[in-house]
């Protein structure tokens, strides 16, 4: 039998970016669920982990929708925070934007109401960049890894007994 061990800030040595490399797409989803771009530490580091998260192939449409729709939000496509690029920031919003228009997959991972709300917003003709509405699932996707000021946090690790 296995106890439920606590944990939390994930530390990151290298920074975002580099930790979020070695993580899939449940966790890229927890990512762009929780993440804050307009948050006045925002850096651009986690412009760089958006980025990369949004240019890989099994990234899943409903990450990719919700990115984008939080960095519309934040307004990301106009200006950013201080410690990002403006340019930076527009290019990523641009190019999210035109991959999500030129990919039809489905989205696989569920999201929230309220983000789902978020993401139908995109399908407004009076949306910053508009899409095509996608359909999409409602609930929880489990993950071990949740994101609180813009911070990956380790929700639970399982302990395992040796023998």
């Amino acid at each position: 039998m296995s106890k439920i061990a606590k944990t939390g800030v994930v530390a990151l040595p290298d920074g975002l970016k580099a930790w979020m490399q070695g993580q899939g797409p449940k966790v890229w989803h927890a990512f762009a669920r929780g993440v804050e771009f307009d948050a006045p530490d925002a850096t651009i580091d986690l412009l760089l982990a958006a980025h990369w998260i949004a240019r890989q192939p099994d990234m899943d449409r409903a990450t990719g929708l919700l990115l984008l729709a939080r960095a519309l939000q934040a307004g990301l496509h106009f200006h950013a925070p201080v410690a990002m690029d403006d340019a930076a920031a527009r290019a990523f919003c641009l190019d999210l934007h035109q991959r999500l228009s030129l990919c039809a997959a489905p989205a696989r991972l569920p999201v929230m109401p309220d983000e789902q709300a978020l993401i139908e917003a995109l399908s407004d003709g009076r949306a910053p960049l508009p899409l095509p509405p996608t359909a999409l699932k409602s609930g929880i996707a489990p993950c071990a890894v949740t994101f609180r000021g813009n911070r990956p946090h380790m929700i639970a690790t399982a302990l395992r007994r040796t023998a």
